[in-house]
């Protein structure tokens, strides 16, 4: 009989792609309501349409925490940095975005968008080094 062991980078290779995807729909979504809505918002599609974008945005939040902690615990520092770069990113996108939101300024739209696009390079970063 086989016994099959998790590797140490098993756990953060599947955290990235969970945060990966997240990210990924985060982003879209986010594109999606800025290209169709107009602020403020009128219509109902349109708040199911940003509270998507929200939704999947708090999840890469946490994904991103998670991902951090994992790959902490990894022991490894290539996918420590580019763990806690992930992070930074996506929170940068949060400040963006709650910025925007407060100020209808497209300035900080143009952030957020930009921090997730990073942060999705980072977060395939760590798919890439944990595999």
């Amino acid at each position: 009989m086989t016994e099959s062991r998790i590797g140490r980078n098993t756990p953060v290779l599947i955290a990235s792609s969970v945060e990966t995807i997240l990210l990924t729909g985060a982003f879209l979504a986010g594109t999606a309501t800025m290209l169709n809505d107009n602020f403020p918002i009128k219509a109902t599609w349109m708040a199911a349409l940003l509270s998507s974008h929200l939704s999947l945005a708090i999840l890469s939040g946490l994904g991103a925490v998670l991902l951090f902690a994992i790959s902490y615990l990894s022991n490894r520092k290539d996918l420590f940095y580019l763990s806690a770069i992930t992070a930074l990113f996506v929170g940068l996108a949060a400040g963006g975005g709650l910025a925007f939101y407060a100020t209808y300024n497209y300035m900080f739209s143009y952030l957020m968008a930009l921090s997730f696009i990073l942060a999705i390079i980072c977060s395939t970063g760590c798919i890439a080094y944990s595999v």
